[in-house]
């Protein structure tokens, strides 16, 4: 029995890329990807730790600033003293009134009703007078609803 080889190439239509081919790109993407993501959380976590390191200088200026405030409310205290102020003025020559002196004035106060001044610096005599309703010409329903609490 013979046997005979035939040496032929069978076309094959719609050649395929051998499987290598294309799982060479995919593996440099993802390559790229994961370095990409690696960068970024890199530049993430930098940028919290420079703003960790700036809140804390921060709460240091705050807690120097603090005790500057105490320092100088404690200045203040000791300059306001009554004492401190009593000698000081004796170093300058100054001390107590000799005697009091009171000046009448004959100008009328100007009156609630022109707005110029509010009726607490008013005169007690006129004061008294806007109470009861007599000069300002309030209605007579303002003196019960003086009477009215919670208002």
């Amino acid at each position: 029995m013979r046997v005979a080889v035939v040496n032929r190439s069978i076309a094959r239509s719609g050649a395929k890329a051998p499987p290598q081919l294309r799982l060479v790109p995919l593996l440099l993407i993802a390559g790229a990807a994961i370095v990409v993501i690696g960068l970024l959380q890199i530049v993430q976590t930098s940028e919290a730790t420079t703003a960790g390191f700036a809140i804390h200088r921060l709460e240091q200026r705050r807690l120097e600033l603090e005790a500057s405030v105490r320092g100088l409310e404690a200045d203040v205290a000791a300059l306001s003293s009554l004492e401190r102020i009593d000698r000081e003025a004796r170093r300058l020559g100054l001390g107590p009134p000799r005697a009091q002196e009171t000046i009448e004035v004959n100008v009328p106060w100007p009156g609630a009703e022109e707005d110029r001044l509010p009726s607490r610096f008013a005169p007690a005599a006129e004061r008294e007078a806007g109470e009861d309703g007599s000069s300002d010409g309030s209605a007579w329903w303002d003196g019960l609803l003086d009477l009215v609490p919670f208002r």
